[in-house]
């Protein structure tokens, strides 16, 4: 990936939409809750995602075509209950209704930070890593890896996010080469992308997850009506 194609992809549909999406007051992930055992790998709307055409271009795992008119960024922690609620429903909608339409692409950016600590456990933040290692090694099974994670997440107390368990998802969705996956969550390739993200949302005044920022707005993505509204109105103004 090129600089300046990294540089194209993130700042489109992160940094310059979070810039002026001022301070968001959402009900955010905080409940404890238990995993799900023996949950199938999944095989709707979000496992099977379009993605970009120049998938290994993009920094952050994304959705959509590559001239979608409008740019939501999905804002989540992968330890979070209340985000695996929403990738494993209202998301897929979502992505029947304006993603697949190609009306709206989504980058997915995990908060996984808070003050420079772990945000919701320590092994918070290797998920999110593993999350860009099977992006950046195959990127065809990305979202189909991400809503299994999230329909088998543990108790959002224990330290659950385990190596071993996050190259197994690879395993389980087919992931093209989980040796890769393993060696980048072993080696923290993608921590300091991690680490951008708990930046570049510390000046937004976003504190909680799941959130949409939607073509610069942010919306609570629990807020079904909220989140409809916004969308028809950028959409349609694209």
């Amino acid at each position: 990936m090129t600089d300046d194609s990294a540089a194209r992809s993130t700042r489109r549909a992160f940094i310059g939409g979070l810039a002026v999406a001022g301070t968001a007051g959402l009900a955010g992930c905080g409940g404890l809750f238990g995993g799900q055992a023996n949950v199938e790998v999944p095989d709707g709307p979000v496992a099977n995602a379009p993605i970009p055409s120049d998938a290994s271009e993009y920094v952050y795992e994304t959705m959509g075509t590559n001239d979608a008119p409008v740019t939501a960024t999905y804002v989540a922690n992968w330890k979070c209950p209340h985000c695996a609620d929403f990738s494993t429903g209202f998301l897929g909608t979502i992505v029947e209704e304006y993603v697949e339409p190609g009306a709206l692409a989504i980058e997915h950016r995990a908060l996984a930070y808070i003050n420079g600590n772990p945000w919701m456990g320590t092994d918070a933040p290797r998920a999110a890593e593993a999350g860009l290692a099977v992006w950046h090694t195959d990127p065809a099974s990305y979202w189909q890896y991400h809503e299994y994670v999230m329909a088998s997440q543990g108790d959002p107390r224990e330290t659950w996010a385990t190596t071993d368990r996050l190259v197994g998802f690879a395993e389980d969705v087919g992931v093209s080469d989980v040796d890769a996956v393993r060696t980048a969550i072993e080696d923290r390739t993608y921590k300091q992308r991690v680490q951008a993200t708990a930046t570049a949302v510390s000046q937004t005044g976003i504190s909680s997850t799941p959130t949409l920022v939607i073509d610069g707005e942010a919306v609570n993505a629990l807020n079904e009506s909220a989140v409809r509204t916004t969308l028809d109105e950028k959409t349609s103004n694209a």
